[in-house]
């Protein structure tokens, strides 16, 4: 019997295309969260970082809303 670890399950999810649609969603929206911050409590380089993983790696929620929803995740 070859039984996967849910941590292996998991990995398995994230890479897969339904896996990468919620990360990329969940960096879009905690971004867009984080920059509606006041200034005072925003964290920049976490928003530096979120914008690089969404840039490069994530970038399908962020396709998706531009091209058939009315909003962005954050104007670049």
């Amino acid at each position: 019997m070859n039984e996967k670890t849910e941590q292996s399950r998991a990995s398995d999810f994230a890479v897969s295309p339904r896996g990468q649609f919620i990360i990329s969603q969940a960096l879009c929206l905690a971004l867009q969260s984080m920059k509606d911050r006041p200034n005072v409590e925003r964290e920049f380089s976490n928003e530096e970082d979120m914008r690089y993983l969404i840039d490069n790696l994530f970038p399908v929620y962020e396709v998706v809303e531009t091209t058939y929803g009315p909003r962005r995740c954050v104007d670049a």
